[in-house]
């Protein structure tokens, strides 16, 4: 057991900066571990708070108190190792013997990366402590286990904060360039006002200017003349039109409203590219579940491709199966917390489309909503669009459909639909919360005399 603990421990208890046993070990926010002088010493040379491994900054002048069980482990294994070393030069047929025990259960390399070193010290208290008599060999698959938990949950946790952070970034430049735009349409706004009260009062001064040198001229006539009223009555009356705003500001708020609305046009359909680009890294494979299809309806052999036949198959009559809707679950359902997948509806005028539970009504008629169980899109007339929702939303599209993407986040609450040819968003469920699997539900509705004979095409997903 010793021989398991000194090898485990040789390699999880080096600072990364000194490669010796840790002294003093402090634990940073992101996971690392170092002496306490090291990192002191290493921020003193770096004039920095980073962390030397992974180089993520750290707040100024960082007070990290000492890790109090790694630093009793670093202690342990020196005394262990000191006990070793006694023992290998008294007995060494003994030792030899534990070594070729241990060397039977092939896992210290898998302790060996630094990864693993830097998030294992906050999960070692006890360690080796606890195991006692205990067999070494399913002792060291489960810390190996474990290890590699932490490993793969700190490395998710780094991602999400990248993520994070992009996001952040992203959405900072969006509103400080929208927020640009329309302060410009403020200040043009503003000048093109003033510029114009200016031209008044310039004009107004000129006009005062003019009428005090007439003043001046009457009161020296009047001096020498006697009769004043006869040059006062031929006097033109001096008039100031006041400056017209009219128009003025509806033309500027028109003008930044025309550019954000571009501005925002491309910036929102750059964010659905990249929102789509991520959905698909959730894509599974759909096929149609040839049980549940209503007897009317054809599936293609690899069960891809569904549409209405106007005569109904001979098919066994089971609870699984839906009648009187023409409808089709996948063969598949999810309980993951994502899934994605995509659909052509193209050169149909009427389809249904979306998720339902697993335990939704098979028999009778269905009517398409949260509340029955289905979250789906259809279209009727070859024209209109709704979200069945309790109250169906009629969405106003402006191209035609062809390819959908259904999104589907199970731990939020949230299903969605993309119009992938064009990158946008055609409407988001919310707020829902799924305590069953979720199959992918499919319904082309009838064939009306050929009109709505294009199947419903389940389509590969490049990722």
């Amino acid at each position: 057991m010793e021989t398991m603990a000194s090898t485990l421990s040789e390699e999880l208890l080096l600072c990364p900066i000194c490669l010796d046993l840790f002294n003093l070990p402090i634990s940073t926010p992101c996971g690392h571990n170092f002496c306490k002088e090291c990192i002191q010493g290493y921020w003193e040379i770096a004039e920095l708070p980073q962390c030397p491994v992974c180089k993520q900054k750290l707040s100024k002048g960082p007070e990290f108190k000492v890790n109090t069980l790694l630093s009793e482990l670093a202690t342990q294994f020196k005394k262990s190792s000191a006990k070793k070393g006694k023992r290998d030069s008294g007995s060494v047929d003994e030792s030899s013997s534990q070594e070729d025990f241990c060397s039977r259960h092939h896992v210290v390399d898998a302790f060996k990366t630094s990864q693993m070193k830097d998030s294992v010290s906050k999960k070692l208290p006890d360690l080796f402590s606890k195991a006692g008599d205990m067999c070494a060999g399913p002792v060291e698959a489960s810390i190996n286990d474990r290890l590699h938990w932490i490993n793969e949950i700190n490395q998710t946790a780094g991602i999400s904060r990248e993520n994070a952070a992009r996001e952040i970034q992203d959405c900072l430049q969006l509103f400080q360039k929208l927020f640009h735009m329309v302060q410009k349409g403020q200040e043009d706004l503003l000048e093109d006002i003033n510029s114009k009260q200016m031209q008044v009062e310039l004009k107004a001064r000129g006009m005062v200017v003019a009428l005090e040198q007439e003043i001046d001229t009457f009161v020296q006539k009047r001096a020498s003349d006697h009769h004043p009223f006869q040059v006062l009555s031929t006097s033109t009356r001096a008039c100031l039109q006041p400056a017209v705003y009219v128009g003025a500001v509806s033309r500027a708020v028109t003008r930044v409203a025309g550019e954000l609305e571009e501005t925002v046009g491309v910036h929102v359909k750059r964010l659905y590219e990249t929102e789509i680009q991520r959905a698909r890294q959730y894509a599974v494979d759909v096929t149609l579940d040839p049980d549940t299809a209503h007897p009317k309806l054809i599936l293609s052999e690899n069960r891809k491709q569904v549409h209405h036949g106007d005569v109904a198959l001979k098919l066994p009559d089971n609870p699984k199966r839906f009648y009187p809707g023409v409808s089709v679950l996948g063969k598949e359902g999810f309980s993951s917390e994502r899934f994605y997948y995509e659909v052509l509806v193209k050169g149909k005028t009427e389809w249904d489309i979306g998720v339902g539970l697993e335990n939704v009504s098979r028999k009778g008629g269905n009517i398409l909503n949260p509340e029955n169980g289905y979250w789906a899109l259809g279209m009727r007339g070859g024209q209109s669009y709704w979200a069945l929702s309790s109250t169906p939303v009629s969405l106003p599209l402006v191209k035609e459909l062809q390819r959908v993407g259904i999104y589907v986040d199970m731990e939020c609450g949230q299903v969605s639909f993309y119009n992938v040819d064009v990158a946008s968003l055609i409407y988001t469920f919310t707020g829902y919360s799924f305590s069953q699997r979720l199959f992918p539900y499919f319904n082309p509705r009838r064939n009306q005399n050929g009109t709505n004979s294009a199947p419903l095409i389940i389509l590969p997903v490049d990722v």
